[in-house]
């Protein structure tokens, strides 16, 4: 008898009650936070500046860049956010700006001019000859 009443109790705190409570800034703090998802959006962030940048270099196809985003909000909803909570976080203006920071901070320390499309062009192609965990995400076009 003990067990379903442990397990309602489980079920509410986890299902967004016990989250609706929370701030968007503690939403954000904790995303943030969290390595596997914060680790997610900042490859993908480094594919598309990449991708944006030079025009020789593609990024993974439609239906991988879905599972790779699905698995980020199914992992983000496992936390116990909701999908309006997600949202915010990753269409937040300052979090987007943050993120290119870490981005164009990552290439810098790479030896690379996040502006140079010359430059991000030879990085890419370096990384997909080595087929570092970048490089196997990109595609020659």
């Amino acid at each position: 008898m003990k067990t379903p009443i442990l397990a309602f109790v489980l079920a509410a705190l986890v299902s967004g009650s016990a989250v609706a409570a929370t701030t968007q800034a503690e939403v954000n703090e904790t995303l943030r936070g969290t390595p596997d998802i914060y680790n997610g959006l900042f490859t993908a962030a480094l594919i598309k500046h990449v991708t944006d940048t030079c025009p020789a270099v593609a990024p993974p196809g439609r239906l991988a860049r879905v599972n790779y985003f699905l698995g980020l909000y199914n992992h983000a909803r496992r936390l116990g956010f909701s999908r309006s909570q997600i949202e915010a976080f990753v269409e937040d203006k300052a979090e987007q700006a943050r993120m290119r920071g870490l981005v164009e901070a990552h290439l810098r320390r790479a030896g690379v001019d996040p502006a140079s499309e010359a430059e991000i062009c030879a990085f890419a192609q370096d990384e997909i000859t080595r087929r570092t965990a970048l490089g196997r995400q990109l595609r020659e076009r």
